[in-house]
């Protein structure tokens, strides 16, 4: 897997990695967004890389439901991220990754 297959899921669906090299991909998706949005191209595959639509994201490998936000985040991401939490506690997310891994 090299860097530039990183917006293209043809390889992976899921990536793995350190914090440090998840926080660059996900700050460069990020810019990659607001570079599209400057430019006012209208495209639905772009969304993805809106953080406000997705508020945060979970933290794995721990032993609770933990949702983490964008340090920028403003009232619609801190909302779509209790929605989104709630989805992750109702789905069970930290029980079922355990049951997998036993």
């Amino acid at each position: 897997y090299e860097g530039n297959d990183f917006f293209s899921n043809e390889k992976a669906d899921v990536i793995v990695c350190d914090g440090f090299v998840g926080n660059v991909l996900l700050k460069e998706a990020e810019a990659f967004y607001t570079m599209v949005r400057k430019r006012k191209i209208k495209d639905e595959f772009f969304e993805r890389f809106n953080f406000e639509n997705y508020g945060g994201t979970p933290v794995l490998g721990v032993n609770s439901n933990i949702v983490i936000g964008h340090g920028i985040s403003n009232d619609i991401a801190i909302k779509n991220m209790i929605l989104y939490t709630k989805g992750v506690i109702n789905a069970k997310l930290t029980d079922r990754i355990k049951e997998a891994f036993k």
